[in-house]
């Protein structure tokens, strides 16, 4: 769950930056001296700090809906208040004053996360908000020492969402069998070299078009963006009439067409 929130998230962050996949990276890990010392190249930094659930946006009562066609019950969703951490890093301050005004006005101009951002999983959940934590929210002094210490000027975004408790009732006949099965982005993968890449196609029409790699698929979205699990070395193929290929490098993102 979480990790795909962390996807929508970067594919809204790099849409309206925008963040070129080819020239910024985008990271959760913690921001630690440890983990700065390797950069090479300017980075987003998005730390999930703190997870407890929404007193504000709480709701109560019985719902309905469908999953797979078959109509089912459950009690209404838990609310979920996640904070993440924004930071820049870049080797130059007014690169890093550039980026964080990037974010800030993408923040600031989507209260919810916007549809075409949200992977197939989470479109049976009530709109995902996004802003900015009131100055009244506070932060732990603890939170800094991730930092090691440093001044580093970050935005502190709440973003509240349901989370799926997958505890319903069906209301149609039981079925005589069920099938299960997951999406290539739900299976974990074997290879522990992979990562999410993010990538551009840059042809008329590819909107909509099909990515695949050897370890999942993805949607080019309406911003000519996708996300996908893939490794170095892997081949990416933008399905169009005439398919387009790329090679994942070994740090990065990838432009193709």
């Amino acid at each position: 769950m979480l990790e795909l929130i962390d996807s929508s998230l970067e594919a809204l962050l790099r849409a309206g930056v925008p963040l070129s996949a080819q020239d910024i990276d985008v990271s959760f890990d913690a921001p630690d001296r440890e983990w700065s010392a390797k950069l090479n190249r300017p980075t987003v930094n998005l730390f999930l700090w703190e997870i407890k659930k929404s007193t504000t946006q709480a709701r109560s009562g019985v719902e309905h809906f469908e999953r797979a066609g078959v109509p089912m019950r459950r009690f209404a969703l838990p609310r979920v208040e996640l904070r993440y951490m924004l930071t820049a890093w870049t080797s130059d301050q007014r690169d890093e004053r550039s980026l964080l005004s990037g974010l800030l006005r993408t923040v600031l101009a989507n209260g919810e996360m916007p549809d075409t951002f949200m992977p197939q999983e989470l479109s049976d959940l009530t709109g995902i908000t996004i802003n900015l934590a009131s100055s009244g929210a506070g932060v732990p002094t603890d939170l800094f020492k991730t930092l090691d210490g440093r001044l580093k000027p970050a935005l502190d975004v709440l973003v509240v969402t349901d989370i799926d408790t997958f505890l319903e009732t069906p209301l149609a006949t039981s079925p005589a069998g069920v099938n299960i099965g997951f999406g290539d982005s739900m299976l974990p993968s074997r290879r522990d070299d992979f990562r999410r890449i993010a990538g551009e196609v840059r042809v008329p029409d590819a909107v909509g078009a099909l990515v695949r790699s050897p370890l999942g698929t993805a949607i080019v979205n309406a911003a000519s963006r996708f996300l996908i699990n893939a490794a170095p070395g892997d081949e990416i193929v933008v399905e169009l009439a005439v398919p387009l290929t790329a090679v994942v490098p070994e740090r990065g993102g990838i432009v193709i067409g």
